[in-house]
């Protein structure tokens, strides 16, 4: 049985020589299964290396009890590591919380900027001597950026100079508390906030109420108009602020916000966080900085660092989802081969040409760009757009109001292109009667309630056609979860986030409107395969991505885990 104590302990010794001294002088005792180390009142516990899994515990006197995963120690470490940076985001360091067998300081390492500190906070020197011993941790050590704080048994907070943020493992905080910081046993997780909602009568008003209910957090709602808040608005507010409690103020698009800021400055006065989740492109809302300290989600993993551009450090991303008290199949038969729902975009895109004052004999110039703003990765067609703003003296405002205009039309574009290309007898549109402009040669139907109609509808055919937004480049939109949730088949343009989400025999997927059409005559040949595929998403949508889930990820990024 080999062990990498000295090893270690050279490379830790040329940065830290007191440290390295201290965790000399610990002598350990071979043990059957490994080694231990002893102290007033109990021991440390390292079994098996070489071909076995290493395991850390902890005897206090009460027996030993396991510190790292028996099974898959590097598993555990990791899942806690990406999910803390995820959740976080925009970090400049960490303290790590317990040494456990190091395998989390990597991956802190190795996914902080470059020049970011990570500083390992252990209660126990025992147990820092031990994952010494375990495992081969020079790459750690030697990191310039790696620092190890070893306490005495009398809890302390954190020394000077460590990254605020920190990362407990909560093994060592459940069996040996007393040893590590004060500050992180002060701030209790919320189970069950409450919640006030800013409710504007827009999108995920249903899902949300009823993720929350489902989650047994309180939520009353509470209706701004952004444009007239006034004394007497403010005062209405506070009075349900103050006989609510509320925990958290949630909002989406950061709908019920005034522009000036006065409501944030108002939640940071009362030290009540706000969440804003983006399900939109928050570049043609948000025209300023950020104001206040405002925890902000992207539905598109995209926008997390415009976002954080915006000033809003705290932007994480949080995929849409959907709720099975809409969307749940039944035994409904096919009564169409293939189908499409969705919006032309006419009427989105006269508002953004009004918006941004130009003449409708401008449209096709706006469609060339659109036609540009496809082919590049671009979030934002500011770049496209900076020559024709400029002949047309448009202001920074109709300057906004014209990105949104080519993003809008290049969505109609993109669909345009891919529903004529699939196009035939079999095929049905369920839409505006802008599609009879844009694409006469579609059996076009009428549109459909998302709350009554829709479910039913993506059941009962047999390949939903899904074309995502221009305004993702690499995002899913909301059928990706509705059709399958629902019952249905649906056969979607490719999308990079399709990856992050779901397996790939969980998604049928085409590139380009030529394969669109290829791939949805081969999809309806195959009836079994379809539904095995069925299965498959909706098994994943509904153990991941359902909204309670969503709201499950707001409470815990806000409120700890």
């Amino acid at each position: 049985m080999s062990y990498w104590f000295e090893t270690n302990l050279a490379v830790l010794s040329q940065s830290q020589p007191a440290e390295a001294e201290a965790l000399a002088k610990l002598k350990p005792k071979v043990t059957a299964t490994g080694l231990s180390y002893a102290f007033n009142g109990g021991e440390v516990i390292l079994a098996g290396t070489d071909q076995e899994v290493p395991t850390l515990a902890l005897d206090l006197g009460d027996g030993p009890k396991r510190l790292t995963s028996a099974r898959d120690p590097y598993r555990e470490d990791a899942l806690l590591a990406e999910e803390f940076l995820k959740a976080k985001g925009g970090l400049n360091g960490v303290t790590a919380i317990g040494f456990g067998l190091g395998y989390g300081l990597a991956i802190l390492l190795a996914k902080l900027p470059a020049e970011a500190p990570v500083w390992l906070w252990e209660g126990r020197p025992e147990l820092a001597a031990a994952a010494l011993t375990a495992r081969d941790l020079r790459p750690v050590l030697s990191d310039k950026r790696f620092r190890l704080v070893l306490t005495n048994p009398n809890p302390i907070d954190l020394p000077p100079g460590a990254p605020k943020a920190t990362l407990a493992r909560p093994a060592n905080l459940r069996l040996d508390a007393a040893l590590y910081p004060a500050s992180l046993k002060k701030a209790r997780p919320l189970k069950n906030p409450k919640i006030l909602f800013l409710d504007a009568g827009y999108y995920l008003s249903r899902e949300l109420r009823n993720a929350a209910q489902e989650l047994k957090s309180p939520l009353q709602t509470f209706a701004f108009d952004p444009k007239m808040v006034g004394d007497r608005e403010i005062k209405a507010f506070l009075t349900q602020i103050k006989e609510f409690r509320p925990d958290l103020v949630l909002t989406v698009n950061h709908l019920g916000l005034d522009a000036d800021g006065t409501l944030v400055d108002l939640f940071a006065r009362l030290s009540l966080p706000l969440a804003s989740w983006f399900v939109d492109s928050p570049i043609y809302i948000l025209t300023e900085k950020a104001k206040g300290d405002v925890f902000v989600f992207a539905w598109d993993r995209d926008y997390v660092e415009p976002l954080k551009d915006l000033g809003f450090a705290k932007a994480t991303y949080l995929p849409l989802a959907t709720d099975p008290t809409f969307f749940k199949p039944d035994q409904s038969p096919i009564l169409r081969p293939a189908a499409f729902v969705g919006d032309s975009l006419t009427a989105a895109t006269l508002k953004y040409l009004n918006l941004a004052g130009l003449s409708p004999s401008r449209l096709p110039q706006i469609d060339a760009l659109a036609q540009d703003f496809l082919k590049v990765p671009d979030l934002t067609p500011k770049r496209l757009a900076e020559t024709f703003a400029a002949q047309e003296g448009l202001d920074p405002e109709k300057t906004t109001a014209l990105w949104a205009l080519i993003t809008w039309r290049g969505s109609r574009l993109s669909r345009a292109a891919v529903l004529k290309a699939v196009a035939g007898p079999g095929f049905v549109v369920r839409g505006d009667p802008g599609w009879r402009e844009l694409a006469p040669c579609l059996n076009l139907q009428g549109p459909l309630n998302y709350y009554q109609d829709l479910a039913a509808f993506y059941r009962t055919t047999a390949v939903n056609l899904n074309v995502t937004s221009a305004q993702m480049k690499t995002g899913l939109n909301q059928r990706v979860f509705d059709v399958p949730a629902a019952g249905g088949f649906l056969l979607t343009d490719e999308r990079e986030q399709l990856k992050d989400l779901f397996a790939e025999d969980e998604y049928a997927s085409y590139p380009d409107p030529a394969e669109a059409k290829r791939l949805l005559n081969q999809w309806l040949k195959r009836p079994r395969d379809r539904a095995i595929l069925v299965n498959k998403a909706r098994a994943r949508i509904l153990g991941e991505h359902l909204y309670v889930h969503r709201l499950e990820r707001i409470r815990r990024h806000i409120f700890g885990a």
